[in-house]
């Protein structure tokens, strides 16, 4: 019997450790990826990116010690960063949506702003980093905002879960995602856009993002501040940071260009899409106060146009 205890004590705590490990691991990549754009924005002044932070208790996991040509990088980035950001706040707002999901947003200053506006917000996360990203929330929120914001395991090939998440919010959504796209492969993907499409057909509303247009986006805004001849070379160097710091691989290969990514939503799901000015409001906008006059003209200009994808079923 003694045996027996040891040995069931030993299996039990063996399941423990590995399951422990790969919670660990899971937690690990993804909020890699998700504190570097937390990083961007924080940088630039973006409040509640910086109360996240904060509360994660992390430090820069780049800087010039690890990214030689980091200045550049991390000014690209960081506007990139925050127009899509505040893309996605100002349509909410715009078109007074109450319910919000989020798909692999992480660490998001949106779950904080759209709680503080009054806004319910759902998270769809790996398991760990809903978690802890529901930790978070309950430092920087009021009891009142925190009980607007929720987080759940919520896989983007996941049907059942997508529809019952959303089940529980009181009329339509404005889906969104941002970052995580491009690192999804095909199959995924294309599990991802029928689950928002079936759950959009359920509850009605719209899903937006940037990430279609991420290349062409983030090359415009690197030609603005440091030429068309450098917008290759700090695209592909973003890129590369990704894969060997954060080892997530960036999936270039989903669309050619935005054409076939309308065709692909269009004819082979039955979704609408159209476009619309990423912002139209630019006074909001931190990056601009570190920049030349110059510079702030092209990322206003690039600001408004339409690289924001408003993706509907009717």
């Amino acid at each position: 019997m003694k045996k027996f205890l040891t040995l069931t004590l030993v299996l039990f705590a063996s399941m423990f450790f590995f399951t422990a490990k790969s919670f660990a691991a899971e937690f690990e990549l993804v909020s890699y990826t998700a504190n570097a754009r937390l990083q961007w924005l924080a940088n630039i002044g973006q409040p509640e990116a910086e109360q996240i932070l904060k509360e994660l208790g992390k430090a820069n996991i780049y800087g010039k010690r690890n990214l030689l040509d980091f200045d550049r990088l991390e000014k690209v980035n960081g506007i990139y960063q925050e127009l899509s950001y505040l893309a996605t706040v100002q349509f909410v707002r715009e078109y007074d949506y109450k319910n919000i999901f989020d798909i692999g947003g992480g660490y998001t200053p949106r779950a904080v702003v759209f709680a503080r506006d009054g806004r319910k917000y759902f998270g769809a996360e790996l398991m760990a980093v809903a978690v802890s990203a529901d930790d978070v929330m309950k430092k920087i929120l009021t009891p009142e905002e925190k009980k607007l914001v929720s987080y759940d395991e919520v896989l983007v090939e996941d049907t059942g879960k997508f529809l019952s998440s959303a089940k529980k919010m009181d009329g339509k959504l404005c889906m969104m995602e941002q970052g995580l796209m491009v690192f999804l492969d095909q199959d995924r993907l294309a599990d991802m856009y029928e689950n928002i499409r079936d759950t959009l057909k359920q509850n009605g509303g719209c899903f937006i993002t940037s990430d279609l247009a991420t290349r062409d986006l983030f090359k415009e805004l690197a030609a603005a501040l440091y030429g068309e001849d450098q917008a290759q070379l700090i695209y592909d160097e973003t890129k590369d940071m990704y894969e060997e710091l954060f080892d997530g691989l960036v999936n270039e290969e989903n669309f050619d260009n935005q054409i076939d990514a309308i065709k692909y939503a269009e004819e082979d799901l039955g979704l609408k899409i159209r476009r619309a000015p990423l912002i139209l409001d630019t006074s909001k906008l931190n990056c601009l106060k570190d920049l030349t006059p110059e510079q702030a003209e092209k990322v206003k200009k690039i600001a408004s146009k339409n690289y924001l994808w408003i993706v509907t079923v009717d």
